[in-house]
């Protein structure tokens, strides 16, 4: 559960059938970021009961004793009438490109008191009283309390706010309830369910360019949550200020029905000035394809940093399907690439790991689809894994290819001594990593000192929660550091490293178990995510 529900009935004397408050107090738990607007500390349900009809709240108590003062700058209590949903609160300001703070709430919302922390005691450790003088009109409203963080606020620290009681003009209702929530360099939900006439996003995909802005893409996964061949569009969004703002949703792929969508889009770097490549499938389904009517494998480039991208190019007789050269290929049945992180190898080969089937059983096989000539031509490597499914590969210091691949119940690992041709057998996962069967993304951190990491972002146990970003120091032999970012539902996630040397995720995640997954922009340290010397 992402936040613990309360319900208390208070009242003074002897409480009568029907008589009272009823008020529900729901904290949030989740990671915020520096300089987020309008964060919610908690929701506040408030239910009349027959003697409360002309109830009118005047204040509410709270304490922030735990918080440090100069990590946040306003306080709001909010009230969004009726309406239970934390999108009524108004815009996440995520798009706009001005960093003007605009107190005017949206339109489900109004805002019944703002509060300048520094006009709080400056120990931020005494109970502060907020006038609030609202009327009670509906049998149920809900009031919100939120805050807005600093630019400059210290990753690490905790937002840490006690509701104390809440007080209408007759009654004091106390409540003793502490919402905390730990601040990160960054947090920023791209998407929500909602957004742009989507119910459904899915399936993240994250890159720095070279230019140091990032490009983060997922599904618009538009009348269903499931994958191809349902109608689904791919979108991608750019940031040129280390995830603070993003750009508007642009369309790299747009489907045109069931069976016309594209999705589970996968990003590397190629070898021109501001170069990238974005691989993803189209068409009739992984599970659907056959060998007469495969699903489709597509590339665009963009040799601007992702800003603009070439026109759709079919690649998939390289690897499978009618017009394969390959006898053998020619009669695969399905195909398509891991989402998330390609690889370009130090010697400028581009890899990206393909899910086949091999013929009708509803299995996979791993194999690398590689080009030695930045994209123009595609070949396909030796069987790397027998039932497997999603892999990544990252390159070790040797040159080595180390390829991290899902599969039931474990992770599995293999090696390649020759850029992905060729390949081991696979063995399960370096000590330290637990993780169900899901996509994850693993990525190299090349350090000032002339060290590097390997970093692994992956849910942890054994059902999509928790996502975790794990460190090894050994080249994947073992994983002894690292933090869960996402203490509740969540699944797949991509990596990137920051030109500042921060690190980045794009996370689905789920924090309402609904099945509607938002799409969160995550940035903070290595040193916060537990780096030690070694």
């Amino acid at each position: 559960m992402l936040a613990l529900l309360i319900t208390l009935s208070c009242w003074t004397g002897i409480a009568q059938p029907g008589g009272g408050l009823q008020i529900s107090v729901t904290p949030d738990t989740r990671m915020t970021g520096r300089s987020n607007h309008r964060e919610v500390l908690m929701r506040i349900q408030v239910v009349r009961g027959a003697e409360t009809l002309e109830a009118e709240l005047n204040s509410l108590t709270i304490n922030l004793q735990g918080t440090e003062a100069g990590d946040v700058r306003i306080l709001e209590v909010l009230s969004t009438g009726d309406s239970p949903k934390a999108k009524d609160i108004g815009p996440r300001s995520l798009y706009q490109e001005s960093t003007t703070y605009d107190p005017a709430p949206a339109p489900r919302s109004r805002s019944l008191q703002t509060v300048l922390v520094h006009d709080l005691d400056a120990t931020l450790a005494k109970d502060v009283h907020i006038l609030l003088h609202y009327r009670l009109t509906t049998d149920t409203s809900y009031l919100w309390i939120t805050a807005d963080i600093t630019d400059t606020a210290q990753e690490g620290n905790r937002i840490v706010l006690t509701l104390k009681d809440l007080r209408t003009d007759k009654e004091i209702y106390p409540i003793d309830i502490t919402s905390e929530r730990e601040i990160l360099l960054r947090r920023k939900v791209l998407y929500q369910p909602g957004d742009f006439d989507s119910q459904f996003f899915r399936i993240p995909a994250l890159i720095t360019a070279k230019d140091g802005s990032l490009v983060a893409a997922c599904d618009r996964r538009k009348y269903s949550n499931a994958d191809l061949p349902e109608d689904i569009d791919i979108i991608l969004n750019r940031s040129t200020d280390g995830g603070r703002f993003w750009s508007g949703p642009q369309f790299l792929a747009v489907g045109r029905g069931k069976g016309q969508g594209f999705g589970d889009c996968a990003l590397t770097h190629t070898r021109d000035e501001g170069g990238l490549i974005a691989v993803y499938p189209g068409g009739v389904g992984f599970w659907q394809s056959r060998p007469d009517e495969p699903l489709r494998i597509y590339c665009r480039r963009s040799t601007d940093n992702g800003a603009s991208w070439s026109p759709a190019e079919d690649i998939t007789h390289y690897l499978y399907g009618p017009d394969c050269v390959d006898s053998v290929r020619r009669q695969w049945w399905g195909a398509f690439c891991a989402s998330g992180n390609g690889l370009l190898t130090s010697t400028g080969r581009i890899l990206f790991v393909a899910a086949v089937r091999e013929g009708e059983a509803w299995s996979a096989n791993d194999y690398v689809l590689y080009s030695d000539n930045n994209g123009e031509t595609w070949q396909c490597s030796q069987r790397a894994c027998k039932g497997g499914d999603e892999a990544k590969v990252v390159e070790l210091r040797d040159g080595r290819i180390l390829m991290s691949i899902r599969h039931n119940g474990e992770r599995w690992f293999n090696i390649s001594d020759d850029g992905g041709v060729t390949w081991h057998d696979t063995v399960f996962a370096g000590k330290g990593i637990n993780a169900p069967a899901c996509n994850g993304d693993i990525i190299r951190y090349d350090r000032e000192d002339g060290t590097s990491v390997l970093l692994h972002s992956l849910p942890t146990g054994n059902e999509r929660k928790d996502v975790k970003v794990i460190i090894s120091y050994d080249e994947g032999k073992t994983w002894p550091a690292g933090k869960v970012i996402v203490t509740y539902n969540s699944a797949y996630s991509s990596l990137c490293i920051l030109p500042d040397g921060t690190i980045g995720m794009y996370v689905e995640e789920d924090p309402y178990g609904s099945d509607h997954y938002e799409m969160v922009f995550y940035n903070f340290s290595l040193d916060w995510l537990g780096l030690h010397a070694h």
